[in-house]
């Protein structure tokens, strides 16, 4: 079952790049995917044991998202950055959740 990310921010870099701010979990991502499903959903698995669930997507992200082929993820713990990763995209008709 995935984890909802109640707050979380998105920005779009001069490159087009999509930066997802999420707050930090515990322990180093391991082959981190982002699964969208082209609507306003997106699920990130982090891990092997931890997926989160992004809902409401702004429409400048769904926008974006339709031309990215990864999406970078900074994970922030009391105002300072904790991790910071590159994670795939791709896009499916439903999300595994």
């Amino acid at each position: 079952m995935a984890e909802k990310e109640g707050l979380y921010d998105v920005v779009q870099n001069k490159d087009g790049e999509l930066l997802f701010c999420i707050r930090a979990r515990t322990g180093a991502p391991v082959q981190p995917q982002f699964f969208y499903d082209g609507v306003e959903t997106a699920l990130l698995v982090r891990d092997s044991r931890r997926a989160i669930l992004l809902e409401f997507l702004s429409p400048m992200a769904v926008m974006a998202l339709q031309k990215q082929n990864k999406v970078l993820i900074a994970e922030i713990l009391d105002n300072e950055l904790e991790h910071e990763y590159y994670a795939p995209v791709s896009k499916v008709r439903k999300l595994p959740v």
